[in-house]
C-alpha cells in the first residue's frame, strides 16, 4: 500500500515537529508525563497529514491498529495506567509501552468529543500560552479544560488517565411487535474496581439492506438507548461501531458469525474486534470467534481489515485449541484458504491470505502445497514473494519438518544474497533443527548476553525452538526462559524483555507452562513491578486457556 508508506513518512515528519511545542516549548513536570508529550505528537500529526491523504480511511486504520494494541495490553492482570508514576529516572523506560502508544489515542479522541473540537483546540493554545518556555504536567491541562466546559473533566480524566482497565458491557433489550421497546446498555470494571468509563461511541442496527447508526453518551452505569425506541428489531446489532468507544462490547454468536456480511468497512472491522474480546473473555465460545474469523478470511476485500483478522485467527488457533482439535480443523482451513489463495485478489489482501495458510501449513496436502510455492513449482497471481519471503518460507518449512528439512535450508542459504541476512540464516538454523538438543544448546547459550546482542534475531530463534509444534520437548527448557529475565533486562533495549517473553512462555498454553509460571512468580515475590507486570502480559493467554478448560 504505497500511499501508507508515504503517509508514514509524513507522519514521522509531522510527530517530530511537534515536539517542538509538545516536549520542548512546553516540557513536561516529570517523566510520569512522559506519554503526554507522545500522545500530543501523534494527535497533532494526524491533524497535519490525514487530510493531505483522502484517499486512506483513517478511521479505520485508527481502529484496526489502536483498539486491538491497547486491549493487549489492558485485558491482562499485568496491565497499567496511562499516566503512571515514576520513583527513579532510570526506570523511565518501563513507562512505554501498548497503553501509552495505543489507548492514550483513543482517551484523547474520546476528550476532543467531550469538551468539542472548538473548545479542544482553544484549551491546547491556552496550555502552550500559559507554559511556554516552561514545565506543564497533565493536571495543568486538566484544569484548563475543567474551568472550560461543563463536563467534570477532573473526574473524567481520574478513570481514564489515573486508573488502569477497560469496561465490560452488557445490553438488556426487550422488542414488542417487531420494534424496540427499550435497550440499556450496561457497564463495569473488568477488574473488579468501581471504575466507570464516560464515553461516546456509536451502536448500529444492521438491517437486510440498510445500516441505522445512533451516537450513544454513556455516562454511568446504565444508559437507555432512548434514541433507538420504536425502530424496527434489526438483524444484528453492532456496539461500538464506529470504533471510537473503548471497552467489551456485547456480541452474540449470530452477529459474529455474520460479520463478513457487514457491507460497512468501519462496522464490519468493530465487529470483529468484539468477536475476538469476547471470545477471550470467555463470553462467546472459541470456535464460534474462530469460524467467524475463517469467514472472513474467505470472503473479506479490505487489506486493513483481512491483516486484522489473519492475527485473531492464528491466535485463536494457536493458543485457544487444543492439539487434538487443531490437527482435526487444519485439513479444512487449510484447504479453503489454498483455494482462496488461488482466486482473483489484490497483492495486499491475497499476502494477509497467504500469511494465514502459510501458518497453519504443517501437515497433509497443505505441507506439500507450502513446498511447492518456495520451490516455485506453482505460481500464484498476484501473491509477491521477495527473497526475505522464500527464506523464511524455508524456515517454516523446516519448522513443519518437511521431509527434505536439510536440503531445503541447504538450498535456501544459497540463494540469500545480502551477508547480513546470510548470517541471520545461519544464527537461526540450529533453532531449526531436528534434534532437540540442537535447539536446546541454542536456547541455553542465551544465557550469555553477548548470544543476545542481535535482539531481533533472538527473538526469533526463541520463536521457532518454543512454537507449540516443539513444546513436548521445549517444556524442558522453558523455565530458564525466565530465570534470565532480569539479566535481560538489565543488558537489553527497553521493549526486549516484552519480546523475550512472548516468544518463549507466551507461546505455550498447556497446565505445565501454568506450573512452571506459578512456581516462579510465588518464588519472587520482590520481583521488580514493570517486569512483573510484563509476565502477565505476555501469559495472559496461557492462564486464560488454563481457566477456560477448567469451565
Amino acid at each position: 500500500m504505497p500511499k501508507l508508506t508515504h503517509w508514514n513518512r509524513a507522519n514521522l515528519i509531522a510527530h517530530e515537529v511537534s515536539h517542538m511545542w509538545f516536549g520542548n516549548l512546553v516540557t513536561m513536570d516529570w517523566f510520569d508525563d512522559v506519554w503526554l508529550k507522545e500522545v500530543f505528537a501523534n494527535f497533532m500529526a494526524a491533524k497535519v497529514v490525514n487530510p493531505n491523504f483522502p484517499e486512506v480511511n483513517f478511521d479505520l486504520l485508527t481502529l484496526v491498529t489502536k483498539a486491538p494494541r491497547a486491549y493487549a495490553v489492558d485485558r491482562t492482570q499485568g496491565t497499567n495506567a496511562i499516566r503512571q508514576p515514576l520513583d527513579n529516572l532510570n526506570n523511565a523506560g518501563s513507562l512505554y509501552g501498548g497503553i501509552i502508544y495505543n489507548k492514550a489515542p483513543i482517551m484523547m479522541n474520546q476528550l476532543e468529543m467531550l469538551v468539542g473540537k472548538a473548545q479542544f483546540q482553544l484549551g491546547l493554545q491556552e496550555y502552550i500560552i500559559t507554559y511556554a518556555n516552561g514545565n506543564a504536567s497533565w493536571n495543568d491541562l486538566v484544569n484548563i479544560f475543567d474551568v472550560n466546559s461543563d463536563a467534570d473533566i477532573k473526574a473524567w480524566s481520574e478513570v481514564w488517565v489515573n486508573q488502569s482497565g477497560r469496561p465490560v458491557f452488557t445490553n438488556e433489550a426487550v422488542y414488542e411487535k417487531g420494534l424496540i421497546k427499550s435497550l440499556i446498555l450496561h457497564q463495569k470494571a473488568e477488574d473488579g474496581s468501581v471504575n466507570l468509563w464516560p464515553q461516546q461511541l456509536e451502536v448500529a442496527l444492521i438491517y437486510p439492506d440498510s445500516i441505522a447508526k445512533r451516537t450513544l453518551h454513556i455516562n454511568g452505569a446504565s444508559q437507555d438507548m432512548t434514541s433507538l425506541q420504536g425502530m424496527p428489531k434489526p438483524k444484528a446489532i453492532v456496539y461500538n461501531s464506529n470504533g471510537a468507544g473503548y471497552g467489551v462490547f456485547p456480541i452474540d454468536p449470530h452477529t459474529a458469525l455474520s460479520s463478513f456480511k457487514i457491507k460497512d468497512d468501519i462496522v464490519r472491522a468493530s465487529n470483529y474486534i468484539n468477536t475476538y474480546e469476547n471470545a477471550l473473555s470467555g463470553n462467546i465460545p472459541v470456535p464460534t470467534a474462530l469460524n467467524a474469523f475463517f469467514k472472513g478470511l474467505q470472503y473479506e476485500t479490505n487489506e486493513l481489515i483481512i491483516s486484522t483478522i489473519s492475527s485473531n485467527f492464528g491466535s485463536l488457533y494457536w493458543n485457544f485449541l487444543s492439539e487434538d482439535e487443531r490437527i482435526k480443523l487444519q485439513p479444512k482451513f487449510s484447504k479453503a484458504l489454498w483455494a482462496r489463495l488461488n482466486t482473483n485478489l489484490t497483492t495486499a489482501v491475497k499476502k494477509s491470505v497467504y500469511t494465514a495458510f502459510s501458518n497453519l501449513a504443517y501437515q497433509g496436502e497443505s505441507l506439500n502445497q507450502l513446498y511447492a510455492v518456495w520451490n516455485t513449482d506453482v505460481t500464484i497471481d498476484s501473491l509477491k514473494l521477495n527473497e526475505k519471503d522464500y527464506t523464511n518460507l524455508a524456515m517454516k518449512l523446516a519448522l513443519y519438518a518437511h521431509p527434505k528439512h536439510d536440503e531445503i535450508l541447504n538450498t535456501a542459504e544459497t540463494q540469500i544474497s545480502s551477508q547480513d541476512a546470510k548470517d541471520r540464516f545461519q544464527f537461526l538454523r540450529p533453532a531449526l533443527s531436528l534434534n532437540d538438543e540442537d535447539r536446546k544448546a541454542l536456547f541455553e547459550s542465551f544465557k550469555d548476553v553477548a548470544h543476545r546482542k542481535n535482539t531481533d534475531w533472538v527473538r526469533t530463534a526463541n520463536y521457532y525452538i518454543h512454537h507449540p509444534l516443539h513444546q513436548k520437548e521445549a517444556i524442558s527448557y522453558l523455565p530458564l526462559s525466565l530465570d534470565v529475565l532480569e539479566e535481560v533486562k538489565n543488558t537489553s533495549d527497553l521493549f526486549f524483555p516484552l519480546k523475550w517473553l512472548d516468544s518463549t512462555i507466551g507461546q505455550y498454553q498447556s497446565e505445565e507452562a501454568k506450573t512452571i509460571l506459578d512456581t516462579y512468580l510465588n518464588a519472587n515475590p520482590n520481583l521488580n513491578k514493570q517486569l512483573k507486570a510484563k509476565i502477565l502480559q505476555a501469559t495472559d493467554n496461557l492462564s486464560r486457556y488454563q481457566e477456560m478448560i477448567k469451565n
